[in-house]
């Protein structure tokens, strides 16, 4: 393909990169910044046998889907991938990309299974409950940001784009930023570097609870020594009434990942309470917890609608983390079996449990592998499955058809293992009646399904 700019019309978007898709000489070409509609001028800047990646040059038509984004960062920032693009547009998207993923991994007819109309966030902006934030260096000190998005070479840099507020989060992120920032460069802190391997400071965590409005910030650092922070703590409590618990993390290891391992409790209360329809949730730091808790009380309501549960049967949750489907599903069932790897998951589901005077619940911590062969799990009537991106193990599927339940309620956070999973479930004796996609991550390529399974009569 020539190297020679060439304009071209934008058809889809790219899931879950984010990028725009054009087609030219039998070739996808991968434009980002785009949106469906537009009409822009491209230039090839990476190629192989049978896409390409095009560096937008211009506009030349915008789309009429095409919205200017509510925050300032959006180009930067690798937090959200489409907030330039009118939210039902977005909607639309994810929808058929549930379906075509369905179809081109799952080998799933679709029109042999009920796919609902993708159910909207009930909030558009300040929905997420939980954001992390890495620290930097720029020519004046200290900053917080995102990690910028992954350029066209594909090469991750872990460079931080500054920020300054975030519309999916907080209205009190541009005050708690400012102020740890303050604080790193008042002590003259060094962010940590993954390229020399050194540095104090590595990610500031937040979490707010949408239905109190309580805020825990969590400071991640390598072990070097902090300097005293009650002072710290004294001005974001007076600037900022909402935060009632500060932690702070060390973690030496190598890589990007947050690890709560050793974990310490500075000041305020040790957890926030959040919650979903009329449950409550103590959250504390490492605590898996829907990102839009709001969006999430709609999922499980419709489980709990469709699950068929009667008071008299018995439920097991895998992977349940923090127990709040188990939780909802209580009150319709007669037993509920939660299972998680985590040990701090298992004790924050049974103090969940406690708080809200719930008595019909069980939770076991270890491998939902492990769990399923060593515990005598029969007349399952309800299985409901919550696993992380990876989806469920062979070995794990071939358990859960040892046990063979009734009724199978699958969320997913990633359609591709949704959909592979699926079709395992399928030649193994069970039906989908009904899948139901939810936006619970709006402006980003991610979305939550809701598959509903039965086994065939002749599979029991």
């Amino acid at each position: 393909m020539s190297n020679e700019p060439f304009t071209v019309e934008i058809t889809d978007i790219a899931l879950p990169d984010g990028y725009g898709v054009a087609k030219r000489d039998g070739f996808v070409i991968f434009v980002p910044d785009s949106v469906p509609g537009d009409r822009v001028k491209v230039k090839i800047v990476k190629q192989n046998r049978k896409s390409a990646h095009g560096e937008l040059l211009e506009i030349e038509a915008p789309s009429p889907f095409r919205l200017t984004p509510p925050c300032p960062h959006f180009a930067d920032c690798g937090g959200c991938t489409m907030q330039n693009l009118l939210y039902e547009k977005q909607l639309q998207i994810k929808e058929n990309y549930l379906k075509e993923t369905l179809k081109r991994i799952g080998r799933i007819d679709i029109d042999d299974i009920k796919i609902s109309p993708i159910v909207p966030s009930p909030d558009r902006y300040y929905y997420r409950s939980k954001i992390e934030l890495a620290f930097g260096e720029d020519k004046h000190g200290a900053i917080l940001g995102m990690r910028k998005r992954v350029p066209l070479s594909g090469n991750y840099t872990r460079d931080v784009a500054p920020l300054k507020k975030c519309v999916v989060f907080s209205e009190k992120t541009e005050k708690i930023i400012l102020l740890f920032e303050g604080f790193a460069n008042k002590y003259r802190l060094s962010a940590y570097s993954h390229v020399k391997g050194r540095g104090l400071l590595r990610h500031l965590i937040l979490r707010e609870a949408k239905s109190t409005g309580e805020l825990m910030t969590i400071i991640e650092t390598t072990n070097g020594k902090l300097p005293d922070m009650s002072g710290l703590w004294q001005i974001l409590t007076r600037e900022i009434p909402n935060i009632k618990s500060l932690y702070r993390v060390v973690n030496n290891r190598p890589g990007d990942v947050i690890n709560y391992v050793k974990k310490y409790h500075i000041f305020g209360k040790p957890c926030i309470e959040d919650a979903l329809g009329e449950l409550s949730f103590r959250i504390y730091p490492e605590s898996f917890f829907q990102p839009n808790p709001a969006a999430a009380s709609l999922l499980y309501t419709t489980l709990a609608e469709l699950s068929g549960l009667d008071g008299n049967k018995k439920v097991l949750g895998l992977y349940c983390g923090i127990a709040p489907i188990e939780l909802f599903l209580s009150h319709h069932a007669r037993e509920v079996i939660g299972i998680d790897s985590s040990h701090t998951n298992i004790i924050n589901a049974k103090e969940n449990c406690r708080i809200n005077g719930i008595n019909n619940c069980t939770f076991y911590e270890g491998r939902v592998e492990d769990m399923l062969k060593n515990l005598q799990l029969n007349d399952i009537d309800l299985l409901v499955i919550d696993p992380p991106r990876e989806g469920i193990s062979k070995e794990g599927l071939q358990l859960i058809y040892k046990i063979n339940p009734i009724k199978i309620a699958y969320v997913s956070c990633n359609p591709s293992t949704l959909a592979r999973d699926l079709q395992d479930f399928s030649k193994n004796g069970y039906t989908i009646p009904e899948c139901i996609p939810f936006d619970l991550f709006p402006h980003t390529s991610h979305l939550e399904t809701l598959a509903m399974l039965e086994t065939r009569p002749t599979a029991r």
